[in-house]
């Protein structure tokens, strides 16, 4: 079945004559009706009827017909789609598993690509499993991702059988950041371990599905804390931090935790007695060139460890 006899059918139904349909197509009669004839084969019913005043459409061909206009509609936008013409179409897509800084880097690719043609996304997944069976698929140009200390060795292996290239961007010491409610948020120097005892901790990220990538967990502050709040955003973790006297913990150098968290209202403290670290890193994969704006997006992203 020709896509053209769609149209040579329509033309001659709204002009109700073979002749006049011809010579607006361009075609000769005899090659028009030759058409015709074999789209009515082809579908098995009879389109039109000839009378004295001239050709009308059978009830077959008017049903037909309403179906052949939503083809043409159709085509008529793809055409008009492919004769404006286009920007370059910025494209961005970054998998993370629920990294602050990897969010604030993408709000900034955002702000300076607002308004142009762009195609950005940012995800955050349940596990490192899921992250990796996302890069070896090709759904994300990279992925970034914070792996501790107790767990590197299991990452890295799993990072190497799926044939992903990994690049760290820093180790980083665990730290505990407090609001104004909390008596941690005045005073100098560093804490210790038990000084966070007696308070409620918050954490956020991919805890129920892949518990090792809990801070709490791995620190074992979630066996001593007076009560535990999970989240699965920083946004929402912060505002608790912000408005109780509950602790958090985030694997970052002070410093470099305030190039991306602008919040007065919270403090971060090191603390002295904690062993456990966070190596941040990004990874895609092997052998496959990153696109311009993910390049851009790293240059950003490295600015913040």
């Amino acid at each position: 079945m020709k896509f053209d006899s769609f149209f040579y059918a329509l033309e001659i139904a709204d002009t109700g004559s073979f002749s006049q349909a011809a010579r607006n197509l361009f075609l000769s009669q005899p090659n028009l009706s030759y058409a015709i004839r074999q789209l009515e084969e082809e579908l098995g019913i009879q389109l039109f009827l000839r009378t004295t005043s001239g050709v009308v459409l059978t009830p077959e061909g008017q049903d037909v017909m309403e179906r052949f206009r939503i083809i043409k509609k159709e085509y008529d936008q793809i055409q008009e789609y492919a004769d404006r013409p286009h920007q370059t179409r910025q494209s961005l897509r970054i998998g993370s598993l629920s990294s602050s800084r990897a969010a604030s880097a993408f709000t900034r690719m955002v702000e300076k690509y607002a308004g142009t043609p762009i195609q950005f996304s940012f995800l955050n997944y349940g596990s490192l499993d899921e992250l990796i069976a996302e890069m070896s698929g090709n759904r994300v140009d990279l992925a970034v991702f914070g792996v501790f200390s107790t767990q590197q060795k299991i990452a890295q292996n799993k990072i190497r059988q799926a044939s992903l290239e990994y690049h760290i961007l820093g180790n980083n010491p665990v730290c505990v950041v407090v609001g104004k409610e909390n008596p941690l948020y005045e005073g100098e120097g560093s804490v210790r371990m038990a000084d966070l005892y007696p308070f409620t901790a918050v954490q956020y990220g991919p805890t129920s599905i892949d518990p090792g990538h809990s801070l709490l967990h791995e620190t074992g502050l979630s066996l001593h804390a007076s009560g535990v709040i999970s989240v699965n955003g920083s946004q929402l973790f912060f505002q608790i931090i912000r408005n109780t006297a509950s602790v958090g913990l985030v694997a970052a150098r002070p410093e470099a935790f305030r190039k991306y968290n602008d919040m007065p209202d919270i403090r971060i403290r090191e603390i002295e007695d904690c062993r456990t670290t966070g190596q941040f890193g990004w990874a895609k994969l092997k052998n496959l060139s990153l696109p311009p704006q993910a390049e851009e997006y790293l240059r950003i992203l490295e600015g913040l460890y």
